[in-house]
């Protein structure tokens, strides 16, 4: 039996999706964590930064799952790579539906009130990417899967 080589868009794909985890996950994580307008913010109760904390927990936890989904699945397990990616757009919603209802909350894109072009929030043009990313890199992932599997 010869080996087979994935597709271009298998891997372009796949590696996409990586990066997206890498953005949504862990990046956060690493910015929630040392940032000091988050979870060292001393203006803070004590209970808020543990909801922050399981957060940070979760969007990294999900993110370092979807990364081995994507980094163990083959074409043939393409399924791997559709959990991770849903598990990742779950997380991201998450972010979006925060977004969404901010106001009701009291809540705030930004401790500075940081916008980009004069419109746009840093953490949503963040978000933005990882969700583009991520649906990007499933695409590609797809594509390649399915034609890995139309030639065999």
């Amino acid at each position: 039996m010869e080996e087979h080589t994935p597709p271009r868009a298998w891997t372009a794909g796949r590696a996409l999706m990586i990066f997206a985890a890498l953005t949504y996950g862990v990046l956060p994580a690493i910015i929630d964590i040392f940032d000091p307008h988050h979870l060292r913010n001393p203006e803070w109760p004590p209970h808020a930064r543990l909801h922050l904390m399981w957060l940070i927990a979760a969007g990294l936890y999900s993110s370092l799952f979807g990364i081995w989904l994507f980094a163990t699945s083959t074409p043939r397990t393409f399924e791997r790579a559709r959990f991770g990616a849903t598990i990742g757009a779950l997380h991201i919603a998450g972010f979006f539906t925060a977004a969404a209802f901010k106001n009701a909350a009291g809540a705030a894109f930004d401790a500075d009130g940081r916008v980009l072009l004069g419109f746009l929030p840093p953490a949503a043009l963040h978000f933005l990417t990882s969700s583009t990313l991520l649906a990007a890199g499933y695409t590609l992932a797809r594509r390649g899967a399915r034609a890995s599997t139309d030639t065999r």
